[in-house]
């Protein structure tokens, strides 16, 4: 359970500025249980997670006042604005490097996605806690002192009579040759979840993003998976084409 705790911790944190996307109260706790899920069905995170996850789950980060002072420092990490930056708990410094909030749209079935927002985040790890922290949570091996991640925000609207269930995000690939899944560089926090009928959910995906300061990714091709009922009978197809977003 200790694992299972400090993952989630972990996954919320990197979909920094969560809170700001306009879910209520109940759409934000699927959010948290999905992401549990989704790091507990990982059974390559999983054994690493038992061993270290008791170091880790008790580790704060303190932000230096000097820093605190600084008019850029976003302390709750709702990051709106470039160049804003907060930290997380295990000391990993978050700065928005783009956002994006033009809304883009696809159709599967009775069911419609609206992409809202789309964040990529500069990433600097000032801890050893916080290289070991992403690393398990992303499912790498290494990552660098400085990385980039996405995070993007979206909205499913089930427009059916019956309440479904998702399957998730197939994969996520960029225009620079990266493919992402949720076993490999991906969280994702709609997989498994519900969705009442005539209801909109609102979600959020975090990626890596690979060598995306030397070659920077603008965009993002994004397949999302088959819709079932809750008894688990498929009742739409996945969309037929991928949404394409743009980071820039």
């Amino acid at each position: 359970m200790k694992a299972k705790g400090y993952l989630l911790i972990l996954s919320m944190i990197l979909a920094v500025g969560l809170a700001g996307c306009g879910g209520n109260k109940n759409d934000q706790s699927n959010e948290k249980k999905s992401f549990s899920a989704n790091m507990a069905n990982d059974s390559s995170s999983s054994s690493s997670a038992s061993s270290s996850s008791q170091s880790l789950s008790d580790y704060r980060y303190k932000v230096p006042k000097s820093v605190q002072s600084n008019a850029n420092y976003v302390k709750n990490g709702d990051l709106s604005k470039k160049h804003q930056f907060t930290f997380d708990r295990f000391g990993t410094r978050q700065q928005l490097a783009d956002v994006t909030t033009s809304p883009v749209n696809i159709q599967a079935g009775k069911l419609s996605y609206k992409i809202n927002q789309v964040r990529v985040i500069k990433n600097t790890a000032k801890t050893p806690q916080a290289k070991q922290a992403v690393e398990q949570v992303l499912n790498l091996n290494q990552i660098p002192d400085t990385y980039y991640t996405f995070v993007l925000n979206y909205t499913v609207t089930n427009h059916h009579d019956f309440e479904v269930a998702l399957n998730g995000v197939n994969y996520v690939k960029t225009n620079q040759g990266q493919t992402l899944t949720t076993a490999n560089q991906l969280t994702d926090s709609s997989a498994g979840n519900k969705i009442g009928a005539g209801r909109a959910v609102s979600f959020a995906m975090t990626g890596y993003l690979h060598d995306y300061a030397a070659h920077p990714a603008t965009k993002l091709s994004i397949q999302f998976g088959s819709i079932y009922t809750t008894n688990q009978k498929k009742v739409d197809d996945a969309p037929n084409s991928t949404l394409s977003v743009s980071l820039k």
